[in-house]
């Protein structure tokens, strides 16, 4: 019977047949990361490619290592196709090398986001394809090479899995391209976890180590492929062959296309001469290195290639305590830069009688926001390691310095009524002015590390800008006011003389017109009794406040 193969298909496989004759195109591909305790990552992996030819799909043949010290059954390493989580596919090794059975855990997963990544088979409904893995081998073994940290010593055992990805540039979640010469994967560690036992394929994990704990890579799979399939070796006393952290991979050397055409030499009848393949003498040898049992037959028809490759992985997304906590502490912190504190310096400059005590509340008010979600953002890291948390504790420092600067300034407005210059009102408007925009920074990489969208970010960043404008037009029309009067000879704002030394001291965002001191702020026709009255009541109420 005669199968009708499509155009596509014949190219692919015309392709493949000159390939095969080229055999000096191949060249080893392989990453090695050795950092150790101090850098965060300590891990490997090996790929090559095969046009398999039963399923008419190519198959990735992938060997990871993951390097431990001491023993030690804390933290994870994984290798994820694509340029980043969203949509990535990803294969995550864990274990207790001290186990009775050295057992390994190859937990193969796909991520939404910027979210731990959940695992194929806790799926609620499958992705439109996805590849079959075949994991061949996931064990750990002690640990013979010749590596030696300078910090941490010889590692003890190396977590070793290989694993055949049938059908992997067919994923849908990104955009893989077989012949690429610079394919985006991605990769990432995390060295202490404590799985407390629990090693299942859909243990939760935790996020990644910062630092040298994650990164990204450009691929030469166009060069990866061989006419036999086979997992390479991994020489991890030494560096990248056909990977660039930064940039695009440089073309093959004459020393790498040797070293991959004496693979290919080797191969002969078969893979069974190659380090790192199945044994010849396996009774499942040939079916497993032409699996002939997938669930879906291959087809390279327009049909089966009708999905949208940039569609993200919509994996399950149970209930989970930490995540709600993460999108509390970032809706704690928007609530107190783009709400709390701009009231607040709305309030100071508005000449209401009541103004500097909404201002004071709501500062009051924004600061324990801030204070909660910073709180919030600790017990959910567990540590602390990258720029925004550093920058956000130094926010927190900052805020903290402003209440003390705040009511000092308001002590001795009340015991001098304004009639002498001091440092804290310039100290806490400059202090303000440093915080408030370095705040709205803070607020972007958060959002960035929680995976939000750009149209999500482009929506806070109009905010606040239109936030800043409304602040600096009204700041500056009362400014304007009080040139006024000060020319008429008296500074008044809403009748009280509190309300004109609160007012220029927060976040004023346009030039300042007069000195850095107080003002005694007396309101025009300060001749009246009862003004002056009231001023002094006013007083009383303030320092009566100050003592509570």
């Amino acid at each position: 019977m005669h199968i009708p193969i499509s155009w596509a298909s014949q190219c692919l496989l015309l392709s493949t047949t000159v390939f095969a004759g080229l055999t000096s195109a191949y060249r080893p591909v392989q990453f090695v990361k050795h950092t150790g305790e101090a850098g965060r990552a300590d891990q490997a992996f090996s790929l090559t490619q095969h046009y398999n030819e039963s399923t008419s799909e190519n198959d990735l043949w992938v060997r990871m290592e993951a390097f431990r010290y001491k023993g030690n059954a804390r933290g994870w390493a994984s290798l994820g196709l694509g340029p980043w989580m969203q949509g990535s596919l990803m294969f995550i090794l864990y274990g207790d090398p001290s186990s009775p059975d050295s057992s390994l855990t190859t937990s193969v997963r796909a991520a939404r986001g910027h979210y731990p990544p959940t695992a194929l088979s806790a799926m609620d409904s499958a992705p439109p394809f996805v590849p079959d893995v075949e994991i061949m081998k996931s064990v750990f073994e002690e640990y013979n090479g010749g590596f030696d940290h300078s910090d941490m010593g010889k590692p003890s055992h190396v977590a070793i899995s290989e694993f055949v990805v049938r059908g992997y540039d067919k994923w849908h979640g990104v955009n893989i391209t077989a012949d690429s010469p610079s394919q985006p994967f991605i990769w990432s560690s995390n060295f202490k976890q404590d799985f407390q036992g629990d090693f299942s394929e859909t243990r939760a994990i935790d996020m990644h180590m910062f630092g040298l704990g994650f990164g990204f890579l450009f691929v030469d799979l166009k060069n990866a492929f061989v006419p036999s399939p086979f997992f390479g070796e991994i020489r991890d006393t030494e560096g990248h062959y056909g990977i660039n952290e930064i940039d695009n991979p440089d073309p093959p050397t004459d020393e790498e296309l040797a070293s991959g055409e004496a693979y290919i030499s080797l191969l002969g009848g078969g893979a069974a001469n190659i380090p790192g393949t199945p044994a010849a003498d396996s009774s499942a040898a040939t079916g497993t290195l032409e699996s002939e049992g997938k669930d879906h037959p291959a087809s390279t028809s327009e049909d089966d290639h009708n999905h949208d490759e940039g569609a993200p992985v919509y994996a399950s997304q149970p209930f989970n305590v930490r995540n709600f906590l993460w999108h509390i502490h970032g809706v704690l912190m928007i609530v107190a830069f783009l709400f709390l504190f701009p009231l607040g310096t709305y309030f100071i400059r508005s000449g209401r009688t009541t103004s500097f005590n909404y201002h004071w509340t709501l500062q009051a008010l924004g600061f324990a926001s801030v204070a909660i979600s910073a709180i919030i953002g600790y017990i959910n890291s567990h540590s602390i390691s990258i720029t925004h948390q550093f920058v956000g504790i130094a926010i927190v420092a900052a805020l903290g310095i402003q209440v003390v600067l705040g009511w000092r300034h308001h002590v001795f407005f009340v015991k001098t009524e304004m009639r002498r210059k001091n440092w804290l009102s310039p100290a806490h408007m400059w202090l303000g002015r440093i915080v408030f925009p370095i705040g709205f920074v803070n607020i972007f990489t958060g959002m960035q590390l929680r995976g939000y969208g750009w149209f999500t970010i482009f929506l806070v960043l109009v905010v606040m800008v239109v936030e800043v404008v409304i602040l600096v037009w009204f700041i500056r029309g009362a400014n304007i006011r009080n040139a006024r009067l000060d020319v008429r000879g008296g500074k008044a704002v809403g009748g009280d003389p509190a309300l004109a030394a609160a007012e220029e001291e927060y976040f004023q965002l346009a030039g300042d017109d007069d000195d850095f001191s107080d003002s005694d702020g007396e309101a025009e026709g300060a001749a009246n009794k009862d003004k002056d009255d009231a001023r002094r009541e006013q007083n009383k109420r303030l320092a009566a406040l100050d003592k509570v």
